[in-house]
């Protein structure tokens, strides 16, 4: 109904002044951005860095004791190689810690609440500065602009259900109604639904596809094996796992368009999108660094996002081992060029229904729990193991999770709920949440 430059241009700004959002600012700033020098980014990113530092000294305790501690100034960090002085710090700080990151002031910066899922299965809560969201949101929509896509284009969102029949806030109604998102349950994705899914793309004219990379793939699989006509798919996004060279073929091949991957961490505020094959420039918001480096730039990934004043992290390790590219003169900032973390497998059963790991990530996000695994023990036999929050799990809980889990894995298979006190770690120290036996 409405084309690109009036859903941008008065459509978005209107509904922002509604929502407290910023994304239509940001988008502005980020294609001025992408004209500017490499000098030119990095003043803008130290500028905003001083900011942020001073912000966190003096307004959360963590930062506040820690930079005492060891003598620290605020006007120490001028510039991004002076963040080495601080320390790293780490998920397991952040939960031990948490109220001292929470700064003073948060009732005055616009925020909301989320947690991660990670890949350990154990999430952990934090604030996300209304800016970073704005910030990433618009990167989106500038990468995705490169592949043909324009702003309002119908796109499939392969995703994961609302739980318990709550209805998405007014807020993302709001934003799915501009940007004309079209949500497709992706936790099972079963030959039927598959077909559906193509049946229902094809009627309502959805040209994009957006999902977990291995969402996509069994989508293109289908498509490929069925030899169903998919020529009005122009271009394929993939998020939140590795995009293995069997996804990227299969995807490239059935829907004869180019896949553009994306790489990314909310709660590091730090996303990337592969604008050509193999190459990922990091957002602007973030100043990334390389430590326990084992071959040039690859190594871990730390990250400081100096907009996220509503709840600072510097020197952030997250858990993903990357390299990356500090100098490619094609580029105004760093170029991430190799993923080496975050894989995800695919539970195929005996019964035709495919469970894909990122969903239950968001899934059990809704449950109190501490931990989780999901394992396939057989073709026929799923097995959920918790290790339930201390005071809060509960018998209703346990049944809602059940009956989603059945739903999922489907007629003729059988769901074990195994209770465990704690996970032990698996060789690599990571608590792997999702495999087959």
């Amino acid at each position: 109904m409405f084309g690109e430059r009036v859903r941008l241009g008065f459509v978005l700004p209107l509904a922002e002044k509604l929502t407290g959002t910023c994304t239509s600012s940001w988008l502005r700033q980020i294609e001025i951005m992408n004209q500017w020098s490499r000098e030119e980014i990095e003043a803008w990113q130290n500028k905003q860095l001083q900011h942020f530092v001073k912000h966190a000294y003096e307004h959360t305790a963590y930062y506040k004791r820690l930079f005492d501690e060891l003598g620290i100034k605020p006007t120490d960090i001028l510039e991004a190689k002076d963040l080495k002085i601080v320390p790293v710090v780490t998920k397991d700080i952040v939960k031990q810690h948490f109220l001292e990151f929470v700064p003073d002031d948060i009732d005055e910066i616009p925020h909301r609440k989320d947690k991660t899922g990670g890949t350990t299965g154990v999430p952990m809560s934090y604030y996300t500065d209304e800016n970073v969201w704005g910030y990433l949101t618009a990167s989106k929509i500038y990468s995705w602009r490169t592949m043909g896509y324009r702003y309002g284009d119908k796109f499939a969102a392969l995703g994961s259900s609302s739980l318990f029949g709550k209805k998405a806030s007014l807020k993302r109604r709001i934003y799915d109604w501009i940007r004309q998102e079209k949500g497709l349950n992706s936790l099972e994705l079963s030959d039927g639904l598959c077909a559906k899914y193509f049946e229902k793309m094809r009627k309502e004219r959805i040209h994009f596809i957006y999902g977990y990379a291995s969402a996509v793939y069994l989508m293109a699989k289908y498509a490929k094996e069925n030899n169903l006509d998919v020529s009005y798919v122009k271009g394929a996004f993939t998020t939140s796992e590795n995009l293995t060279d069997t996804y990227r073929d299969t995807i490239e091949s059935t829907f004869h368009c180019r896949v553009m991957d994306s790489y990314g961490a909310r709660d590091a505020g730090i996303t990337a999108f592969e604008v050509e094959p193999g190459k990922y420039p990091i957002s602007y918001d973030v100043i990334p660094e390389i430590i326990d480096e084992f071959d040039e730039g690859e190594g871990t990934l730390l990250s400081t996002c100096f907009l996220n004043n509503a709840f600072p992290l510097m020197r952030y390790d997250f858990g993903d081992s990357v390299r990356i590219d500090f100098s490619d003169d094609n580029y105004n900032c760093a170029v991430l060029t190799k993923i080496n973390g975050r894989a995800s497998d695919v539970i195929k059963l005996d019964n035709g229904h495919v469970l894909t790991s990122p969903g239950y990530t968001v899934l059990m996000n809704k449950f109190d729990v501490e931990a989780y695994r999901i394992r396939r023990i057989s073709g026929s036999e799923v097995k959920i193991q918790i290790q339930p929050l201390e005071g809060k799990w509960t018998k209703e809980q346990e049944k809602l999770l059940c009956n989603e889990m059945n739903r999922f894995i489907g007629d003729g298979c059988s769901l074990l709920v195994e209770y465990v006190d704690k996970f032990e770690p698996l060789e690599n120290g990571k608590h792997r949440f999702f495999y087959n036996e």
